[in-house]
């Protein structure tokens, strides 16, 4: 019985394409510092601003082209409320008093289609309070923190910027070193006692 030595593969593995790698980290770098532009706003308030309760007050429904209507009452907004008509937007605004005293009247960076966000009203017919927080110099500058809409774009821009430059990061670093493998090698072929030499592992 006969026997032939095995076949090694390659021992070590080189990625390569650095160039595309490092655009993707370019591209993440750009995409994570637009994301902290749109999110440093809401995570200042958020850590760093006053916070009170804001009241409902009333309901801005508004169309391009057309005057705002204001609804000051649960009843006129299910009447103006609009079940197909997404062209209209509900805007709420919220009044709360600052530390010092002073009235301000807010409203959410985003509206809602078909309906406000929230009633004027609660469950106990008192007017619907959410937490706000306010940069106490300028009170007109506000984040409230439960209206999900209002932050959750900026963070998940942030995020994804974020996971693209820390992947292409990785990726650039290993694009030129080698990488080693585990050893391969082909079994060799047994003898069927026919004769002549027994087939190779092709490459």
């Amino acid at each position: 019985m006969s026997s032939h030595p095995p076949s090694h593969g390659p021992r070590t593995y080189t990625p390569g394409y650095a160039g595309r790698k490092l655009l993707m980290t370019i591209a993440g770098l750009a995409i994570l510092l637009f994301g902290c532009t749109q999110i440093w706003t809401p995570m200042r308030l958020l850590l760093l601003g006053a916070r009170t309760e804001a009241a409902a007050t009333r309901v801005i429904k508004s169309k391009a082209g057309l005057p705002d209507l204001p609804l000051t009452s649960d009843l006129q907004i299910k009447a103006a409320s609009e079940m197909q008509d997404r062209s209209w937007t509900f805007w709420n605004e919220f009044r709360f008093q600052t530390a010092a005293g002073q009235p301000v009247i807010v409203r959410p960076q985003t509206g809602s289609q078909l309906k406000p966000l929230y009633p004027l009203l609660d469950e106990d017919g008192l007017p619907t309070s959410i937490l706000v927080c306010y940069d106490p110099a300028h009170p007109h500058t506000v984040l409230f923190p439960g209206i999900f809409s209002t932050w959750f774009a900026p963070a998940a821009v942030t995020l994804l910027g974020l996971l693209c430059t820390v992947t292409g990061l990785f990726l650039f670093y290993w694009a030129g070193r080698p990488i080693d493998l585990p050893h391969i090698a082909f079994a060799p072929e047994p003898d069927t006692g026919q004769g002549g030499n027994p087939l190779t592992p092709s490459h």
